[in-house]
C-alpha cells in the first residue's frame, strides 16, 4: 500500500465515521461513487469493516494499557472509550450485524480485556 492509499483509506475511515455518529446504517449505505472507492481502497465492505475493527482495537489496547497504570477497569475503559468514539462503536454494531466474520471477532475484545484486568503490574511476570 502506498502513502497516498493509507492516507486515502484513512480520509475514508474518519468521513465514514463523522456520518455514523448520526445514522450509523445509513453510514454503511454507500453511493455508486463512494461504493468505488469502497472497492478501490478495501475491496469490500467486510475488509472495510475489519479495517474499523482493526481501528476501534488499536485505540481499545492504548487506552487499556493506561488504565492499568491508573489501575481503572476494563469495562469502564470500553464504555468510556465507546462515549468517545460514538460513530465508531455504532459502525461496528451495525457492521456485526451484517457481518458473520465481524461477529466472530467480538471475542477478541473480550480477550483484550480479560488480559489488562488480570493481576497488576507488581504481580506480572516482569523480565528485569
Amino acid at each position: 500500500m502506498s502513502w497516498s492509499q493509507f492516507h486515502e483509506r484513512n480520509a475514508f475511515l474518519t468521513g465514514l465515521v463523522e456520518r455514523a455518529t448520526v445514522d450509523p446504517d445509513a453510514a454503511l449505505n454507500f453511493g455508486p461513487d463512494e461504493f468505488e472507492d469502497l472497492q478501490r481502497l478495501f475491496g469490500d465492505e467486510e475488509n472495510l469493516l475489519l479495517a474499523l475493527r482493526h481501528r476501534w482495537l488499536t485505540l481499545l489496547t492504548a487506552k487499556m494499557d493506561q488504565a492499568v497504570d491508573d489501575d481503572v477497569p476494563a469495562e469502564q475503559v470500553r464504555a468510556r472509550l465507546a462515549e468517545a468514539q460514538p460513530g465508531l462503536r455504532s459502525l461496528l454494531d451495525a457492521g456485526a450485524r451484517r457481518s458473520l466474520r465481524l461477529r466472530s471477532l467480538e471475542r477478541s475484545e473480550d480477550r483484550i480485556a480479560e488480559y489488562f484486568d488480570g493481576p497488576g503490574p507488581r504481580h506480572r511476570n516482569v523480565v528485569a
